[in-house]
Order: structure tokens, then sequence, then C-alpha cells
């Protein structure tokens, strides 16, 4: 049965079992996107699925009731959801009463989900992520952590990942990243892959939101620590990377990498993902699904 959120929820489900992943999704190319990134992660890990379709009514919320074909379209597009991601039990919930991203941030939070699984809207090009609204808007304050399909991502069958990149600069966000890439890896043995890149220009280009990348005093000690730390039962390796941050970690994930994990922006609300400037040209540019942690609580 379709359950329909028509205003924001205050009640928790926490004690229902907290869902492992919220799926945002939509009957575009972008939410196959997701379904098939929601399918991989479920593969890997497990755990409770809730996939959510949100969608705007006007700037009235709660005005709006579903009319007996909005509700059999619903079911469908859940339905569909649902085949995709092989579990019959898969959860849906519709969403109305306020923006889309506003919404999944709201289920996010009563639902304590743990990873919010979004696509890229259709547009530019196959192979990289685009942050639509929808991303960009949950990636300013989503409660936990948020992972973005690239454009395409549902055109072929993905296998549990074999090789986890980590963007580590040392900071306590890319700590957080390297121990969720752990966490990631160690169900199916995949490899780690420590990227870390060495002082970059500042020019006009590497300003994205008007904040600079910060310039690393180190790498090498940074890269060699991170490598040390890494649980003695996974396979890690490092690479040390000159250029522009973003593009440079980009490349990097051009051929064998599965998923880039990377960390919040460093300052603003404690376990919340806030985009940075290097995380937001990630997203953009990466070839692969782009997951970023939120800030330690």
């Amino acid at each position: 049965m379709l359950e329909t959120d028509e205003t924001p929820r205050t009640e928790s489900h926490a004690s229902e079992g907290a869902p492992s992943l919220l799926v945002g999704y939509d009957a575009s190319e972008g939410g196959r996107d997701a379904l098939e990134l929601a399918r991989i992660f479920h593969s890997m890990l497990g755990g409770r699925v809730l996939v959510a379709s949100a969608a705007s009514h006007g700037p009235a919320p709660g005005r709006h009731r579903p009319s007996e074909g909005e509700r059999a379209a619903v079911e469908a597009l859940f339905e569909q959801a649902r085949l995709h991601i092989g579990l019959p039990k898969v959860e849906a919930r519709a969403l109305a009463g306020g923006s889309p991203a506003k919404l999944l941030i709201e289920c996010a939070e009563v639902d304590a989900a743990q990873t919010l699984v979004l696509g890229s809207p259709h547009r530019g090009v196959v192979g990289r992520a685009l942050i639509g609204s929808v991303a960009k808007g949950v990636l300013y304050g989503a409660p936990c952590e948020v992972v973005v399909a690239p454009r395409g991502y549902a055109d072929r069958v993905h296998v549990p990942y074999r090789t986890i990149a980590v963007a580590y600069d040392g900071s306590e966000e890319a700590e957080a990243a390297l121990r969720r890439a752990e966490d990631l890896a160690r169900p199916n043995r995949a490899s780690i892959e420590i990227l870390t890149v060495a002082e970059a220009p500042v020019t006009p280009a590497t300003v994205w939101g008007g904040i600079a990348p910060a310039q690393l005093s180190d790498p090498d000690k940074i890269l060699n620590g991170a490598i040390e730390s890494v649980d003695e039962r996974l396979a890690v390796q490092g690479r040390r990377l000159e250029g522009e941050v973003a593009t440079t970690l980009a490349r990097a994930c051009e051929n064998s990498v599965d998923l880039l994990v990377a960390g919040s922006r460093g300052y603003g609300p404690a376990a919340r993902v806030l985009l940075g400037s290097v995380t937001g040209r990630l997203i953009q540019d990466a070839p692969c699904p782009v997951l970023v942690v939120p800030r330690a609580g």
C-alpha cells in the first residue's frame, strides 16, 4: 500500500527500523540512475530500503490531495522501483507539501536514513553528474550521507564495487570519508585507493562558489599516514597527484574506480552534509558515483 505524505511529518519511524537507504525517485532517467545505484548499495550492505517520490504541488503545503489517477501513476512508479532493486518489501512513500529537496531532507530526518541516493538531471555529458536543484538543495543540509549517480548510470548493470577511492587531505572530514570507505569495502573486500592532491595553485578556475581550495603543506606525509591507518585486512594503495584539486581527482577515477568518497565542507552544522567547493566540482566531474559524508557530530 502506498503511503502518501501531504504535510511534513513530525513523528519518528526510527523504532520501526531505520532505513539504510532512502532513494529519491521519479520517472526521469535520473530516477532510474538512482535506482541502479541503490541496488548496488543494497547488494553490498543490505538493510531496509525506502523509495520516496517528492513533488511540489504549489506554494500552499498540504492543500493538494492526489486524485485516484495520480495515486495509480505513483503506485506504478514504485512498482518499477521494487522490480529494479529486486526486493518485494521495498517501502514506498509519496511526499508532498513543499520543495522536493526539503521533503527528502525531512524524510531522511524522520526515518533516520543512513544514505540518501540521488540521480543527476539528464543533460550534459554522459557519465558525469550535473547537480540539479533537488540535489543541490539536499547537499546543503542533509542529515546523512548523500550519494549521487552520474548520468547514464542505469544504462548498464553494475556489480558490487571492487575499488573505492577516497579524496583525502588529512582533515577531519577526510578522515570521516576514509572510515566510511572502509565500512563499504569490508563486505566484498573491495580495495581502497587514497587520492591526495598536492598544493594546487589558486586561480579563478579553482575557486568554486567563492571558496578557494585548501593547500596542503606536506601531502606525502598526509598520504602515508592515511595508508597506515587503513584496516590491515583491506587492500590499500595511495596516489599523490598534482593539479587543480577537483579536476585531478575526477581524472584519477577514470579507469577503474567504482565509487569516490569525499567529506563535507569543514564548517557549518555538525552531522550535516554541506557542499564545499571541491566536493561540488567532484560531483559534476567524476565519472563514477560520488558519496559525500556529513560532518562529524
